[in-house]
């Protein structure tokens, strides 16, 4: 047999064999793309499942790569009965409905800081009554991150954000759009409880202001009893030489010096003295004392 003959023999066999690696190249892309589907329909349900606990976390991929593979995947030949495997199995055929899905929750988890910034404001304002400590500073907060929340929501339900989906959570469980409606009724409680809250405490800084003012004093004086007593319910101090302790607004009105004594965490004592000529404060000296004793004579 010629050379010539031998090579003509030999072709058919190559090219059988080059065809057949590239029918196996070709599904193993498909298997790695059909893969890669499933793998964002999981990355859905882990974010469903986890919710506010950082389920945003989960949704990294741009969801334009889902549309991709399924682009990918038709070109491959794959047709709408194929499955494809995940968490929950789906038909290549509804491929089209769980990337829409992706996106949709993608675009909700843009929201989670502003609603989880919101929660957590909702936490110490729901605690709060007019004129606790803290009530005007944290009802002014529920209000700017209510309003932060509202626009979150609104921002992404533009983008195409799925806004029935349950937002898993502690309770109050909700969807996005109920979570705005609370929002929006955090930044009303909220609001109510600012403007009552605002009143009280102007009614506590008079009381403080006439409590003293009353009784004679003035200046910085005045402002440093006042500071120390911000309700006007009494606050006790120590005077110097003696280190007698003592709440009676005209007798601190008087004193030329003013001293406040505090044992700290572990063990030791901080002074902190405040010297006055006439309502003017001259002085302010603060000291640290490994034993009470040293801090008392340090009143002297």
């Amino acid at each position: 047999m010629s050379r010539l003959h031998l090579f003509a023999l030999l072709i058919p066999i190559v090219t059988l064999a080059g065809t057949a690696r590239a029918d196996e190249a070709e599904d193993e892309k498909k298997q790695e793309l059909l893969k890669e589907l499933g793998g964002f329909d999981n990355s859905s349900l882990e974010f469903l499942s986890k919710g506010l606990d950082y389920g945003e976390l989960y949704l990294k991929a741009p969801a334009a790569r889902c549309t991709e593979i399924i682009a990918q995947l038709k070109a491959l030949g794959v047709g709408p009965t194929e499955e494809v495997f995940a968490r929950e199995t789906f038909m290549f055929r509804k491929a089209p409905e769980r990337c829409a899905r992706y996106a949709g929750l993608q675009a909700l988890g843009e929201a989670f800081p502003a609603i989880k910034e919101a929660r957590s404001a909702a936490n110490i304002v729901n605690g709060k009554n007019p004129g606790d400590a803290g009530a005007t500073m944290w009802s002014k907060e529920g209000v700017t991150a209510g309003k932060a929340c509202v626009d979150a929501l609104n921002a992404v339900e533009a983008k195409g954000a799925v806004m029935d989906a349950v937002i898993a959570s502690v309770d109050p469980k909700m969807t996005g759009a109920q979570t705005r409606t609370w929002c929006e009724e955090l930044i009303k409680s909220s609001a109510a409880l600012a403007g009552a809250s605002a009143d009280a405490d102007a009614a506590k800084k008079k009381k403080a202001h006439d409590r003293y003012a009353k009784a004679g004093a003035k200046g910085d004086k005045l402002e440093w009893l006042v500071y120390y007593d911000p309700d006007g319910d009494g606050f006790t101090w120590y005077l110097s030489p003696t280190c007698k302790a003592t709440d009676d607004p005209k007798t601190l009105a008087k004193a030329k010096v003013l001293i406040q004594l505090w044992e700290n965490a572990n063990g030791t004592w901080r002074v902190r003295k405040l010297t006055f000529k006439g309502p003017k404060k001259v002085k302010d000296v603060e000291r640290e004392f490994e034993k009470k004793s040293d801090a008392y004579r340090f009143c002297k």
